[in-house]
């Protein structure tokens, strides 16, 4: 025979939220002066939220005071994670005289949270019980859907859905500056969706189109084509992506790109502006696409790269030395990059796609080392050891397939060697355009290789906005 106790279980946890005094997180929620402080256990939220259970997890050194961590939401208002607790804890969720408003932050908070039953209780609910706000707010709750695209497009561009997508709706996203994505990536995805809504089209090899293939295409993609920002597009992929379908383009826009990229004239047609990139800046940078910097980014915000990524997950990149403009001088580097705060080391490998770097979580700050010498970076013997537990070291593949190495033991980086980085006991070194990479005191190796050589290095200073 079995029994369930749920409701004792329920109000025993509920207590335990109350009046508890072994926890161990704060949780600061809402922000200016509507701000409130919530006491909660790290186990209880890392056992009912994935999100709770990346953010809190051993791997993440998280700010804390007197041994307590610190946690802060300031994008949740306090009513609405007085709900998300007490659903955490007990289980419960009482939406009685709870504002139509309120319950639509509810759910944009628990899909941040990935509390997936409770989002979809939540869903269900507005739909069945709030139909005439809904239809009262559906420029509300359209808008939100468009950000949320727009700060994390991937999801949505790889779904299954999306060849089916209504056409006004992409065309809507396809219209806005801030769509987070690499031009050509949304291009590749235009012409799937393309080929998908022309019926006449029965394969998808562009070398076997018939013109009709190609004109029906066309009439398919025209009040796109406008709107794609062509002249972002390197030389390289537009050869290699667009050209094969020239013939749904207009002639004199061809011609104009093409004259552009490859000849770099002035451009004779409308140059929309690159689209800006709701979580960073990377207007500067010759390595690092988007894509990129979202998931260091969220590797950043959430110590984990799985996690979702969020309005409040806002990062500038700001561009402060390049090996091809600055050299590869370790006296120069320091100049640069000295005091700037947290920063990203981004190398990319001489004949290869692969990206390599490291994330500076103290910033290179030199002055601290009571041996500084400005004119003798390369040569002091006196090593400056930094033991920061956010330091991490990466590596991204084909398809930004990305491996994240966590320190683990020994030193995380030194300053005061004969190298421009060093994060580790070798893990990863560099200076003078080449640098090697032994796996010691993080968590795994980045390179397959031990050694290799520079075809560019970039450092950004990292900023939350």
């Amino acid at each position: 025979m079995r029994t369930e106790f749920y409701s004792s279980l329920s109000q025993n946890f509920s207590r335990l939220l109350e009046d508890a005094d072994d926890y161990n997180v704060t949780i600061k929620v809402g922000e200016n002066q509507n701000t409130q402080e919530f006491r909660a256990h790290s186990t209880i939220l890392r056992a009912r939220s994935p999100y709770f259970k990346s953010a809190l997890s051993n791997q993440w050194a998280n700010k804390k005071k007197d041994g307590m961590i610190l946690f802060t939401k300031p994008n949740i208002s306090s009513s609405v994670f007085t709900l998300i607790i007490k659903y955490i804890y007990t289980g419960v969720l009482d939406l009685t005289n709870v504002s139509s408003s309120d319950i639509l932050e509810l759910l944009v908070a628990s899909d941040e949270l990935i509390l997936e039953e409770l989002f979809k209780h939540v869903q269900n609910y507005l739909i069945e019980k709030e139909a005439a706000w809904l239809n009262q707010n559906l420029v509300k709750l359209q808008d939100y859907c468009y950000e949320s695209i727009c700060i994390d497009s991937e999801p949505f561009f790889t779904s299954k859905e999306f060849p089916i997508l209504d056409k006004d709706i992409f065309l809507e996203l396809i219209k806005r500056d801030d769509l987070g994505i690499e031009e050509i990536d949304l291009w590749d995805h235009l012409i799937k969706w393309g080929i998908s809504q022309t019926l006449t089209i029965k394969q998808n090899d562009v070398k076997k189109f018939t013109d009709a293939n190609f004109g029906n295409l066309k009439k398919t993609l025209d009040p796109f084509i406008s709107h794609i920002r062509f002249y972002e597009i390197s030389s390289k992929d537009f050869y290699n992506k667009v050209r094969p379908y020239k013939k749904v383009l207009p002639l004199t826009l061809y011609e104009d790109v093409m004259s552009f990229l490859m000849a770099e004239n002035k451009p004779q047609q409308k140059r929309l502006p690159a689209r800006l990139s709701p979580c960073v800046d990377l207007s500067e940078s010759k390595i690092v696409k988007r894509r990129h910097a979202t998931i260091l980014s969220n590797q950043i915000h959430f110590k984990n790269t799985s996690s979702k990524i969020s309005k409040g997950n806002k990062y500038k990149f700001q561009l402060l030395y390049r090996g091809s403009r600055d050299g590869y001088n370790i006296n120069t580097f320091y100049s640069k990059v000295n005091g700037q705060g947290q920063a990203i080391a981004v190398i990319k490998i001489q004949n290869s796609e692969k990206i390599i770097g490291g994330f500076n979580a103290s910033g290179w700050n030199w002055n601290n080392n009571p041996n500084y010498n400005p004119y003798n970076y390369g040569y002091n013997n006196n090593r400056n050891p930094d033991n920061n537990q956010n330091h991490f070291i990466f590596s991204f593949g084909e398809n930004y397939e990305i491996k994240i190495s966590k320190f683990v033991s020994g030193t995380g980086l030194y300053y005061g060697q004969s190298y421009m980085i060093a994060f580790g006991d070798g893990d990863l070194t560099f200076s003078g355009g080449t640098g090697s990479c032994n796996q010691r005191s993080y968590d795994q190796p980045i390179l397959d290789v031990n050694s290799f050589v520079a075809e560019e290095m970039e450092i950004f200073s990292v900023r939350k906005l």
